[in-house]
């Protein structure tokens, strides 16, 4: 087959204009996040302005804070993880015709961290400033498990609650690589308090693991069964969160002198998988997030 018969099998099985309403609709938030980095780039003193700063605090900046960078490295880390997240996401949803029910969540959950990034900040001791797409992307990434779940549930004809044991060990997996890497980073940082965390962590990410292993058995088993574009997909997703842990959280920003805080985007993920999971029960019992168009034509 060559590859203009292969595009014509392709456009002939993807509705790519409705495909592209989805898409436009999800990239709304980077969208704002360009625009203002386009203007504080050409103004800098907007920067400052609109981050969270205890020590200049207005209440505007609890909604501008999070679509505002210190600087464009900082930016363009987090628009990055934002992308990838999302549209991996709305593959999956596309995949298993929840695109309705993934839009509406993505941007509950945005509207629920946008205000507690922002207040998270003003109540912790420790930061005196907020900014940044970082909390957001966390806890979509914390969503974006649910949809992988989802889809694990339609490839293999099983509930999803059968895998929650796998998600929390997984959520322990990330949580002791985040403490892990900031230990490595910043050696100062070595504390009781950390130190002690990261054993804690990492033991109830044993106990999970010994307490789920039939659960593991049978997710390989079930992957066994699926085919090699379903294998691919499931990989997408764990090369997305090595790239979200081991090259963005934490580390210290490009360029400055600040750095991420662990506990908001260990928040963030919890956040985005008790909101989306308590959301998607309550949303898909209405019958606009069931009965929506396939994207995709299905034999």
């Amino acid at each position: 087959m060559s590859i203009i018969e292969k595009y014509r099998d392709f456009r002939s099985t993807i509705n790519l204009r409705l495909f592209s309403l989805y898409l436009a609709i999800v990239l709304i938030i980077p969208a704002i996040t360009i625009i203002i980095e386009y203007f504080v780039t050409v103004n800098p003193s907007f920067r400052s302005s609109l981050q969270v700063d205890l020590q200049d605090f207005h209440v505007y900046q609890l909604f501008t804070s999070s679509f505002v960078h210190l600087n464009f490295d900082h930016f363009l880390g987090n628009v990055t993880a934002y992308l990838l997240i999302a549209i991996y996401g709305l593959v999956l949803a596309t995949i298993v015709n929840r695109k309705r029910l993934y839009l509406v969540l993505t941007k509950v959950i945005v509207i629920i961290f946008l205000i507690f990034g922002a207040v998270f900040a003003l109540f912790n001791a420790t930061t005196s400033y907020y900014a940044g797409l970082s909390g957001i992307d966390s806890a979509l990434a914390g969503l974006l498990l649910l949809f992988w779940l989802m889809y694990i549930e339609r490839m293999s004809g099983r509930s999803m609650r059968s895998y929650y044991g796998i998600v929390l060990a997984g959520i322990l997996a990330m949580s002791a690589g985040i403490i892990a890497r900031y230990m490595l980073l910043y050696p100062t940082a070595r504390s009781f308090p950390l130190q002690f965390s990261l054993v804690a962590v990492t033991g109830m990410l044993v106990l999970a693991v010994l307490v789920y292993r039939h659960r593991f058995v049978d997710l390989y088993r079930v992957m066994q069964e699926f085919s090699w574009s379903s294998r691919l997909l499931t990989i997408a997703i764990v090369a997305i969160f090595w790239y979200f842990i081991w090259n963005l959280f934490p580390e210290r920003l490009a360029n400055s002198t600040r750095t991420v805080s662990i506990s908001l985007h260990l928040a963030g993920m919890v956040i985005g998988i008790l909101a989306g999971y308590l959301f998607m029960v309550y949303l898909d019992q209405i019958a606009y997030f069931s009965g929506e168009k396939e994207v995709i034509s299905r034999p």
